[in-house]
């Protein structure tokens, strides 16, 4: 009987995080939607309103929670891939990075939108 392999955790396979990169870039590229360099150059607006909880799109114990999480996974030693094995170690931290960053990028579309729905209302 064959041993079944490893659980993978939710957006660390890599086929899950080229999925949620791609669907990202389409995203940016809807007609009407932000694009990429203006969620980029957004998100500190984004972090500043959601930590000071002026944003409703995200509370700040959630986005701290998360940043935390991130951060204590890629600072750890313990991982699901060993960091001492070059590239291949290195491959679920990279998968953490990239899960945290798509996802403040896509929330700082909807805060765009919000800010903008906002201004157009005063």
């Amino acid at each position: 009987m064959a041993k079944p392999g490893p659980k993978r955790m939710r957006g660390l396979d890599r086929a899950a995080v080229t999925r949620s990169a791609w669907s990202l870039y389409r995203e940016t590229q809807r007609p009407g939607a932000p694009g990429l360099g203006a969620r980029v150059l957004a998100t500190p607006r984004l972090l500043r309103d959601a930590l000071g909880g002026r944003y409703p799109g995200v509370g700040p114990g959630k986005l701290a929670a998360l940043a935390v999480l991130s951060a204590v996974y890629l600072l750890s030693p313990v991982d699901v891939l060993p960091d001492f094995i070059p590239f291949v170690g290195w491959t679920d931290d990279t998968a953490v990075l990239v899960w945290f960053l798509a996802g403040l990028t896509r929330e700082s579309g909807r805060y765009l939108e919000w800010a903008q729905g906002r201004t157009e209302s005063d």
